[in-house]
């Protein structure tokens, strides 16, 4: 990716490197460098000069005085500490702010505004005042109650905007939460469950209502308790709002998967002791993995394993945190122990697993963990499950038993125990990939021999569980492919294992029965699938058989090369992770992304009428672009109609960087290149670059401005669109 910065001369002085504030407009710190991925990038130091894009926010202070309208001292500033003229006349652009002010009721954990619905929840009609230098006031028009309580954690948060689009670039938005107890006694302890920053894995950046609002503790000023409409009976309180809009649009996780959004992986209250990993990935024969141990500050402590009087481990006055070294096996419990009354304050089970020993793992914790992260495991209600769980009438006792309140809710619903499937809520929202019951699948290829044209390779591999080395055959499913050339995939070859692989030492090999063609050249690759079929026992003793499948690894070989060129990384299963955190497709069959191109080349199409292309690249970029697209992207399998035009990508299309890694999708492409079979595009074999653009531009001018450009001799995208060029893809997507 180009970077650059840009320094401006001010009255004499140089300002120090600094651009345009993406922690205002997409919640990132851009480390004072413009990116070609950002319009401010293509600005000329002149126009950076009069424009100063960005928009920094800080409030200064706020005090509530004996008139009860809370005033408050607030700046702002662009990226470099000059001042912004909130009515954008001496500086571009209009300055938008708001305010709102919560407070949480002692012994209570849910906010309560004191501004009313009627007014969304926030301050209107308040008095702007400039005091000079980009600092101003802001008085309150509500009136705070005679008798509120200076003793509760208060929460103030501002929100300004700062439009720019008349000079063609964007809204710069700055979300400054303020969390305080007015008489200024003890440390304010504001709700804090999810951050925003996981769900901007997703969401890049979470920008609502016309992306004003981009901080979960803005959110949840207005999303709260009160925020209920009788007339609908809908809450509109942020933790049964957003369950539900997950719960019913196209989740691209499994709905029971609580972690994806309550990241965890720290310590809490509730939950002093973690592991991390947990479960531990277990990469060779020998069973063992190792972790990390931390524990919150709660007093002196000491961890022990195996048994409350088990070996020590580690102790400390305080938090603390320890390497485990490589011993820990499948179900090793540790102990955490307060010294002084001997009792035991946590109990922590231990597991293994193979995923992450060959590929991403999936499920793994992103972006940010809350201070009350475990909320959701010890704080059961029937208004948050029921979010969900919407068939249930608590009330009338309809898919439930009877429940006037949520007294009794944590009596059957713990927050977990050793047993999976059960009442608790841990247990009852327990992903299958995430079940202690699942062996896994660890696949490794060892080398591959015999690969020049016309001869069959021979591949050496390893294949085992979290429990050991096991036979091949012993799999309900275990097929090697073969494709190439690594330029572009056109050859495939797939073949079943079953009980032709032979033992070598602790290893085993496979021949193919397919030749490398005569007439190969290059590199090529040798890829693997397959899966175990797992009896798992779930809730009352019923058994349901889940499939266990293999992190499908790829190795390249050279057939004519001097030494092995695998095939260029276009994305990285990691960045797939962010959203899908268990992406596997196919039945469970196929883990691993950059699997998928070895099935899903330029000549794949769906052959049922309407044909449609299946080629990797304009398949993902069709799907993802979804109701956005000009024409439906829909794909007629043997197993159904697949109609995508109803997704919504939740991220921002025009980054590139939210899949793709090294560039890959800048300009030219590499030489070798295969056109895609497209059916329903103007041209039936699409060349390489316009197969990619089309694939989300299908307005006809788009399709046809790339016919125009593409002639016997080739495409000529590159001309105006390589890097560097007057419309390079990184400016035209630049955000």
């Amino acid at each position: 990716m180009k970077t650059r910065c840009v320094r401006l001369l001010l009255v004499g002085a140089a300002l120090v490197c600094t651009a345009a504030n993406l922690a205002a407009k997409s919640n990132t710190d851009n480390g004072g460098y413009y990116t070609a991925r950002d319009k401010e990038y293509y600005l000329s130091a002149d126009e950076v000069f009069f424009i100063r894009p960005g928009l920094e926010m800080e409030i200064l202070d706020f005090e509530i005085p004996s008139d009860l309208q809370p005033l408050v001292t607030f700046s702002l500033k662009d990226p470099g500490g000059l001042a912004l003229d909130v009515n954008g006349v001496t500086t571009p652009g209009e300055v938008d702010v708001r305010f709102m002010l919560t407070y949480i009721p002692q012994g209570e954990e849910n906010k309560v505004s004191y501004h009313p619905r009627s007014d969304f929840f926030r301050d209107r009609n308040g008095a702007v005042t400039a005091l000079g230098n980009g600092v101003y006031t802001y008085k309150f028009n509500t009136v705070l109650p005679a008798d509120y309580d200076a003793d509760a954690t208060h929460t103030l948060t501002g929100v300004a905007r700062r439009d720019l689009r008349d000079y063609d670039l964007d809204r710069y938005v700055a979300n400054v939460p303020y969390h305080f107890i007015p008489s200024g006694s003890g440390e304010p302890m504001p709700r804090d469950v999810v951050r925003t920053a996981t769900c901007n894995n997703c969401h890049n950046p979470l920008a609502m209502h016309g992306g004003r609002y981009q901080d979960v503790n803005v959110c949840t000023q207005c999303h709260l308790p009160a925020n209920f409409d009788a007339e609908e009976n809908e809450s509109y309180s942020f933790n049964v709002m957003i369950h539900r809009v997950h719960a019913e649009a196209h989740f691209p996780v499994e709905i029971n998967d609580c972690e994806v959004c309550h990241t965890g992986g720290t310590p809490t209250e509730a939950f002093p002791l973690v592991a991390s990993p947990n479960p531990v990935p277990v990469c060779d024969d020998s069973r063992k993995g190792m972790t990390t141990l931390t524990w919150s500050d709660a007093g002196s402590v000491e961890v022990r394993v195996g048994a409350a009087d088990g070996p020590l481990f580690a102790a400390s006055n305080g938090a603390g945190s320890q390497d485990t070294g490589k011993w820990v096996r499948e179900g090793t419990r540790f102990y955490l122990r307060d010294r002084d009354s001997g009792d035991t304050l946590q109990k922590l089970l231990v597991n293994t697993t193979v995923l992450g020993c060959e590929t991403n793992a999936p499920g793994q914790f992103r972006g940010e963990a809350a201070r009350d992260h475990t909320h959701w495991l010890d704080h059961p209600s029937r208004l948050v499950c029921g979010s969900c769980h919407s068939d249930i009438d608590f009330e009338a006792g309809v898919g439930h038993a009877p429940q006037s309140n949520d007294d009794n809710c944590g009596l059957c619903h713990a927050p977990e125990s050793e047993v999976e499937y059960d009442r608790t809520v841990r247990g009852a929202h327990l992903p299958v990939y995430k079940s202690a019951q699942l062996p896994g699948v660890r696949f490794r290829f060892i080398d591959i021999v015999d690969t020049a044209p016309g001869q069959f390779p021979t591949v050496t591999f390893a294949v085992g569980t979290k429990y050991g080395p096991i036979n091949p055959a012993s799999l309900n499913r275990l097929r090697l492919t073969i494709t190439g050339p690594n330029e572009d995939f056109s050859f495939r070859v797939q073949e079943s294992v079953g009980t032709k692989a032979k033992p070598a030492g602790d290893n085993w090999t496979y021949t193919f029965e397919t030749a490398i063609p005569a007439d190969a050249e290059g590199s090529y690759t040798v890829s693997v699938e397959g899966r175990d079929n797992i009896d798992v026992m779930l809730h009352h003793d019923e058994v349901s058989t889940e499939r266990d499948p293999i992190e499908a690894t790829l190795l390249a070989f050279a057939v004519t090369d001097a030494t092995a060129e695998p095939r260029r990384m276009v994305v990285d299963d990691y960045n797939c992770e962010s959203c899908h955190r268990n992406l596997s497709e196919h039945g469970n069959n196929r883990r691993n992304a950059n699997y998928c191109n070895t099935c899903h080349r330029p000549e794949f199409v769906a052959v049922r009428e309407p044909a449609q292309s299946v080629h990797f690249k304009y398949m993902i970029h069709s799907i993802h672009m979804g109701a956005e697209r000009a024409n439906p992207y829909v794909v007629i399998r043997s197993r159904g109609v697949f109609d995508f035009s109803d997704i919504h990508f939740p991220g921002d299309l025009r980054d590139c960087e939210t899949c793709h890694v090294n560039d890959s999708y800048e300009l030219p492409l590499p030489d070798g290149l295969l056109a895609t079979i497209t059916p329903q595009e103007l041209l039936p074999e699409t060349p390489p670059i316009t197969a990619a653009c089309v694939s989300c531009h299908q307005s006809d001018a788009a399709r046809t401005h790339a016919l125009a450009q593409t002639t016997f001799f080739g495409e000529s995208c590159t001309a105006c669109h390589g890097e560097g060029k007057a419309f390079d893809v990184e400016k035209v997507h630049a955000r």
